[in-house]
């Protein structure tokens, strides 16, 4: 399931916690949105740094905390997703009260769009971050964004080849 991100942090430059990426989501859709609003939201996080990627997952069960250094990550990978077929699909069928169909299908499209962030360990263990874009976290990433934290993690791995 995709998340919705509350905190997009990607930059060739680290932070004061020393990330390049640092990418917190939250589950999607209204119940999400409530817990958040409590602030009692289960979270996936994913924090890239110059040694280290630590995958975060948190629910109302408990935690699951992934460090895996960057020497051995032997793959990584973004995709991007448009849900087009579905969103035609509701604006035919809404399309005879009023027009309607055409916004709710782009409203459909825009709010599900699909990013993928992913890197495979040489042990095989895939981490992968699948979000979305959010009207209420203000966060519009797209596919250059995801892209970038591809290009980090790479550049990451290279430095450590050389």
């Amino acid at each position: 399931m995709a998340l919705v991100v509350k905190k997009w942090f990607v930059s060739k430059q680290a932070d004061e916690q020393g990330n390049y990426v640092h990418i917190i989501g939250r589950e999607a859709g209204f119940f999400g949105w409530i817990l958040f609003l409590m602030k009692i939201d289960p979270t996936t996080e994913l924090e890239i740094k110059k040694n280290l990627i630590i995958f975060t997952s948190s629910s109302f069960s408990g935690k699951e905390k992934h460090i895996t250094p960057i020497k051995s990550v032997c793959s990584t990978y973004y995709s991007y997703k448009k849900p087009w077929q579905l969103s035609v699909i509701i604006a035919v069928t809404f399309l005879p009260f009023f027009g309607i169909g055409l916004i709710l299908g782009l409203l459909y499209y825009y709010f599900n769009k699909q990013f993928v962030v992913a890197f495979i360990e040489n042990a095989g263990w895939v981490g992968s971050f699948a979000f979305k874009p959010s009207a209420m976290e203000g966060q519009d990433i797209d596919e250059k964004r995801a892209s970038e934290v591809v290009s980090i993690i790479r550049a990451l791995i290279e430095a450590k080849t050389i």
